[in-house]
């Protein structure tokens, strides 16, 4: 699984899917080893840059929180500037019980490792002006997977990065790698991927970074596809021996070609 979470709101989706080995979390700041319980890779925001971050959001009444430790941290008495807009009760309701809460979250910030950073301020007022300098600040990345939110990591760090690394210890090449996704912060990672699929309720700036779009969430879009590409049958494509490296041709060589041969991707092939 590959998330924007940490990993202290996620094991409820994990217990779902028991077979899982490895979670990516906080965008890319982390992977974990489900069943060593270990880390095998973190990439936390410099010092510097968090304190540069911090101390930016200190001047505006925003709710910001602090991933750190596989963890969220807040400070309670910023909870007032944070305006809900879409997300169901149900799930802030367990959300919040998560939530660390600190006397400063700016000192926490400083004196910790930080994996992601990230602005809920639903309101607008400063929204355009937080943005802004956020998205030009040379030393994060920045993404908005929904309205009004801002998530933070270090410059490089995303999905896609986590992902590479995993599939580098695994032996496994990216033209082996199916990923899913449907917001901005998953765009990376379904270009890194060989079969990168946007979900089909994805935002348009996804679906433009996929190979292919499924079926909408609502609508079991990962399965569809798992089903389709994985687990279906290709269809049948007849190709020339001599194309795929077999020396048969008149003067006992052959025509090798490695467009056609990476069509197995997608296809049976079957020599001629």
């Amino acid at each position: 699984m590959a998330t924007g979470r940490t990993l202290s709101v996620i094991y409820n989706v994990l217990n779902q899917i028991p077979f899982a080995d490895y979670v990516i979390y906080s965008n890319g700041a982390a992977v974990r080893d489900l069943k060593r319980a270990k880390n095998i890779y973190t990439e936390y925001m410099a010092d510097s840059v968090t304190r540069d971050v911090v101390d930016y959001l200190e001047k505006y009444p925003v709710y910001y929180e602090v991933y750190s430790g596989g963890k969220q941290h807040a400070q309670a008495d910023k909870a007032v500037y944070f305006k809900n807009k879409d997300l169901p009760v149900e799930f802030l309701e367990q959300y919040m019980k998560s939530i660390n809460n600190h006397k400063s979250i700016s000192d926490f910030a400083k004196n910790n490792n930080v994996e992601k950073i990230n602005v809920y301020y639903f309101d607008g007022v400063y929204y355009d002006e937080i943005k802004k300098f956020l998205f030009t600040y040379p030393y994060i990345d920045c993404t908005s997977p929904v309205s009004g939110d801002i998530e933070i990591t270090l410059k490089g760090v995303d999905k896609a990065k986590a992902l590479e690394t995993v599939c580098g210890q695994l032996g496994i090449s990216k033209d082996e790698v199916m990923a899913f996704g449907d917001a901005d912060n998953d765009i990376k990672m379904l270009e890194f991927a060989g079969y990168g699929a946007a979900m089909g309720n994805a935002d348009e700036k996804c679906k433009r970074a996929a190979s292919f779009i499924t079926l909408s969430n609502a609508d079991d879009g990962v399965a569809a596809a798992v089903e389709k590409y994985v687990l279906g049958k290709k269809p049948k494509l007849l190709v020339s021996a001599c194309l795929l490296g077999e020396n048969c041709k008149y003067n006992g060589g052959n025509n090798k070609n490695e467009s056609v041969i990476r069509l197995d991707k997608y296809f049976d092939i079957v020599p001629v």
